[in-house]
């Protein structure tokens, strides 16, 4: 496993120990797997980095023919939000202002979504799951590790190269799957100490399997929105 130093997608393959000679003329095919519910804790409350997505994509794919790009993320319906409120205990007039805040957010979080899709990204979404542990807290969930993995695992054929925009040990075997048959899978997340400071550390199995590891805090000023 490499890790990626400061510089453009181009600057890089031409002075990274880790890039082999290719025939002239060569372009690697490239896809890229946002995990947007890890990705947003990694950025937004790990490091206070609002992403350009349009820039994140123009960086991954920079240099390379880009097969597609995917991201994952879950999605409030009208039974999650039902769910969350009846949860949460409230009546009256907190009741109706929480379910307001919800579908407001809903709308926000629909209005970015068409933004990705209309701007490079293949958008897939599953419904939230709402659910009180026996400790009590209100947990709110939506796993897509399956969806990511069958997209991963089925475009391997056609890629040279696989971005992973995610920290999430789980994926540690799907990173191993996906190199087996040939394809550089290249983990993108962070382990800088003020991330950790709030929570979130990209785990140590993930990165140690993947062929590179691009830190986030690294390619900040390419992925930044200004």
């Amino acid at each position: 496993m490499t890790s990626r130093t400061n510089t453009s997608p181009e600057q890089y393959l031409l002075t990274s120990p880790a890039t082999f000679p290719r025939p002239a003329g060569f372009v690697e095919r490239v896809a890229v797997f946002v995990d947007g519910h890890n990705f947003r804790y990694a950025t937004y409350y790990g490091l206070n980095l609002r992403v350009d997505f349009v820039k994140l994509l123009q960086w991954l794919a920079g240099g390379c023919f880009l097969i597609r790009a995917y991201y994952y993320t879950g999605e409030w319906d009208d039974e999650g939000i039902e769910a969350y409120v009846r949860l949460l205990g409230l009546s009256g007039e907190q009741r109706e202002a929480k379910r307001q805040e919800l579908l407001a957010q809903r709308d926000d979080d629909r209005r970015f979504l068409r933004f990705l899709n209309r701007n490079g990204y293949h958008v897939v979404t599953k419904p939230v799951r709402v659910f009180r542990d026996a400790q009590g807290e209100i947990h709110v969930k939506a796993n897509l590790d399956i969806e990511l993995a069958i997209d991963m695992l089925s475009l391997a054929d056609r890629c040279d190269k696989q971005v992973l925009v995610s920290g999430d040990g789980d994926f540690a075997p799907l990173v191993k799957a996906v190199a087996s048959r040939g394809v550089r899978v290249v983990v993108v997340s962070t382990q800088h100490e003020e991330a950790a400071r709030r929570g979130y550390r990209a785990s140590d199995l993930l990165i140690d399997v993947a062929d590179e590891f691009v830190r986030i805090e690294e390619i900040r000023e390419f992925i930044e929105r200004r």
